[in-house]
């Protein structure tokens, strides 16, 4: 019944992968985990029907469908990792254990090909537990879970393997239906289910950050944007903590003028060129966004008056030093900023931002090219 249970899942889960992985030209490994599963689920038919079918097939066909399944399990994982999974990664482990079956011993019993099936999945379990392992600064729950699912099994299959070298004199055809068999199905299960539920929700867990950083994100300039810079100012005014911190608004300076002269064109160049000095310059700890149109938001979190006032000036310094050209013509940028800090008044959203833009005007009315300051 479990080996029944087995194949049922896994075919369902092909099916879902499939389902998962239509109009996702560039995701392959929906694939590539739904040929593993049908692989697999064959297997186990295989296996089921071993008593009706020829030695020779019983030895060699379901085990190396379940090598080829673990292979293109292992190129899923990488797959789904942005690293080179090419054929090989199925072809290889595939062709070393047809390789295997040919030496005398592995045709002396059936302990040989239970052995050496057993010790290359438990191999490739590990690998594959690996790939997973290695991207897990991304910080996605279910990669745990997908760590955890092929951990178990690759334990599963070694103690198997074990099993085959150490006591498994005399082994039948078919390794013996015993409590060993049950437990080894147990995990199996275990990890079938759990392996194909992790793995549609990591997907789900990746695909919903991508689509929290877009909706995030300024498509021109790639800083965040006016919907980031809020949620990140009022996580700084409701920190229990009360941190002190500085708004820093920049604005361009002509911006219709680069426009009128350089075209829309030139006008983009102006916001890329910006955005890049912004990130490159800022202080360690700091948050720049495009918040709309010219205009910038920068945070300064732990910052003091005369701290942001020095880092937004060295910033509109930054930005007037350097050499910005379009369409092979120089374009010159300078940039003007209001700072409000948020010592000495009630930490309030609105009343921050409306300080920083009243002083970002009066650097506008006082010439431009300059910061102006005051505290909230």
């Amino acid at each position: 019944m479990l080996m029944i249970a087995n194949a049922i899942i896994l075919f369902v889960l092909a099916g879902a992968f499939l389902t998962a992985g239509m109009g996702r030209r560039t995701e392959r490994y929906w694939h590539s985990w739904s040929a593993g599963n049908v692989a697999l689920g064959i297997a186990l038919l295989f296996f089921m029907a071993g008593p009706q079918l020829p030695h020779l097939v019983v030895t060699i066909v379901p085990n190396l469908l379940l090598v080829i399944g673990f292979g293109l399990r292992w190129r899923a994982a990488r797959e789904f990792g942005g690293r080179p999974a090419p054929k090989l990664h199925v072809i290889v482990p595939g062709a070393l254990f047809l390789a295997l079956c040919l030496s005398p011993w592995f045709f002396g019993s059936y302990r040989a090909a239970f052995t050496i099936v057993n010790a290359m999945l438990c191999i490739q379990a590990v690998l594959i537990a690996r790939e997973f392992w290695r991207d897990r600064g991304d910080g996605l729950p279910s990669r745990y879970g997908l760590i955890l699912a092929y951990g178990v099994v690759g334990l599963s299959f070694g103690a198997r393997a074990v099993q085959g070298l150490f006591f498994g004199a005399g082994m039948p055809l078919l390794a013996p239906d015993d409590f060993r068999l049950q437990i080894h199905l147990a995990m199996a299960l275990f990890h079938t289910t759990a392996s194909g539920a992790f793995a549609l929700s990591i997907a789900y867990e990746r695909s919903a950050r991508e689509l929290l950083q877009t909706a995030m994100s300024d498509d021109l300039t790639g800083l965040p944007n006016r919907r980031a810079f809020v949620a990140r100012l009022r996580a700084l005014i409701d920190a229990p903590e009360q941190p002190r911190f500085a708004v820093a608004l920049f604005d361009i300076d002509h911006f219709k003028r680069i426009n009128d002269e350089h075209g829309h064109g030139g006008g983009d160049e102006a916001l890329r060129a910006c955005a890049s000095i912004f990130a490159r310059r800022l202080p360690e700890g700091a948050f720049v966004a495009r918040i709309g149109g010219e205009e910038f938001g920068v945070l300064l979190p732990n910052a003091s008056p005369a701290e942001s006032r020095r880092a937004a000036d060295q910033l509109r310094q930054s930005i007037k030093d350097a050499v910005i050209s379009y369409d092979g013509r120089r374009m010159p940028l300078t940039v003007s900023a209001g700072i409000c800090h948020s010592e000495g008044a009630p930490r309030a959203f609105d009343a921050i931002m409306r300080a920083a833009d009243a002083r970002l005007y009066d650097a506008k009315d006082a010439g431009r090219d300059r910061v102006t300051f005051e505290a909230a």
